[in-house]
């Protein structure tokens, strides 16, 4: 299940990403900050999630792969609560749904690295690894 965990988280931050790089300097909806340096790890992190969840690899590198995400949005929630703006990277300063949404992010990143069978998709069976139909 942490491969579907990591394809959900990417996709998330993958897009916070990628629209933040048409809307700089401002807040998205109001209430997301949208600055450069920000995206540039979003971006990172979507691409090290996406490589979790797709490509075929060991336990041990689907959780690498997810816990560098994790920890770079603890990272990012810890520093936004010492200053709003990043020390700098965050010229537009962070707004409390910002520190959610790293706290969130960094807390899924954890549960899926915890996980017992990293290897497989939501569909699969622990088990048996594979789907979840059985014949009777």
């Amino acid at each position: 299940m942490t491969k579907s965990i990591a394809l959900m988280l990417a996709m998330i931050v993958g897009g916070h990403g990628l629209i933040g790089l048409f809307i700089e300097g401002e807040h998205m909806l109001g209430i997301f900050t949208v600055d450069i340096a920000l995206d540039v790890v979003y971006l990172g992190s979507a691409a090290l999630l996406l490589a979790a969840a797709l490509l075929p690899a060991s336990a041990l590198t689907i959780r690498i792969l997810v816990a560098i995400p994790g920890l770079s949005f603890l990272v990012l929630g810890l520093s936004g609560m010492a200053d709003p703006h990043l020390f700098g990277a965050a010229p537009t300063g962070l707004t409390l749904m910002d520190e959610v949404v790293f706290f969130a992010q960094a807390g899924a990143c954890a549960v899926a690295v915890l996980l017992k069978n990293p290897h497989l998709t939501l569909w699969q069976d622990d088990a048996t690894g594979r789907g979840m139909v059985h014949s009777q």
